[in-house]
């Protein structure tokens, strides 16, 4: 029979890191969709305002 203790600090490891992988997955993402929210945000204020140009 094998005890499960022996194996409980690879398993913590193994929980931490895929749960960090998760957290920076979906910072990296919501900071994506902000970036672009900006951008787009910013491409709407230039077409709103009207040229100098004749």
């Amino acid at each position: 029979m094998v005890d499960m203790n022996h194996y409980l600090p690879i398993i913590l490891i193994e929980c931490v890191l895929v749960f960090g992988g998760v957290l920076l997955f979906a910072w990296w993402q919501l900071r994506d969709v902000k970036k672009s929210q900006a951008k787009r945000l910013l491409e709407e204020k230039s077409m709103d305002q009207p040229s100098d140009k004749p």
